[in-house]
């Protein structure tokens, strides 16, 4: 039932269904546009918000250990070109992430085997991935409930205190109704 109503959510984005689509053209292959702006789509859906009201940027996640380094740089350069929207693209390989995790976040991790490795590391209500062949695709690893509960909790794959700490303050700023699971 969530799915439905995810996909109607999406369905009625227009920024978001012409990023799906212009992955496609372009043919990136293993992507789900994932994270904030799916989870952010929902909580702005079920408090009346404009769809994309207090979103970034738009997520873009994808697999491929045999490009070379760099080559999410290019991917993001010619996908944005394909549309029209202002919304900034952030188009990460999961097959380094592990490179540069330990510096951006203090934590080392270990590879990823796939794109959905990368976003079961994620918290629950974000580790949500959509995308677009035939019909729409939802990768939800922990279902959508906490999305739709507007719920957090912690995921301790990957994350630290003090960055789950920084990212739900930042959350609770823009969303002062969700719910957050303290750091046990």
């Amino acid at each position: 039932m969530l799915e439905k109503e995810l996909v109607s959510f999406i369905i009625n984005c227009p920024e978001i269904v012409e990023t799906l689509d212009a992955c496609n053209i372009y043919g990136l292959e293993n992507y789900y546009v994932a994270g904030g702006a799916i989870t952010q789509l929902i909580w702005n859906n079920l408090n009346g918000e404009p769809a994309l009201n207090n979103v970034k940027d738009f997520d873009i996640v994808y697999y491929s250990n045999d490009e070379e380094r760099g080559q999410s740089e290019i991917h993001q350069f010619e996908i944005k070109k394909l549309i029209s929207h202002k919304f900034p693209l952030d188009i990460i390989n999961q097959a380094y992430v592990h490179e540069w995790y330990p510096k951006k976040f203090g934590n080392k991790i270990k590879p990823f085997n796939n794109t959905e490795n990368g976003i079961q590391t994620w918290l629950s209500a974000f580790a949500i991935g959509v995308r677009k062949s035939k019909d729409y695709e939802i990768y939800s690893p922990y279902g959508l409930n906490d999305a739709f509960n507007m719920f957090i909790k912690p995921n301790k794959l990957t994350m630290n205190e003090d960055n789950y700490i920084k990212m739900t303050n930042s959350f609770k700023k823009r969303w002062g109704n969700i719910q957050i699971e303290p750091w046990l």
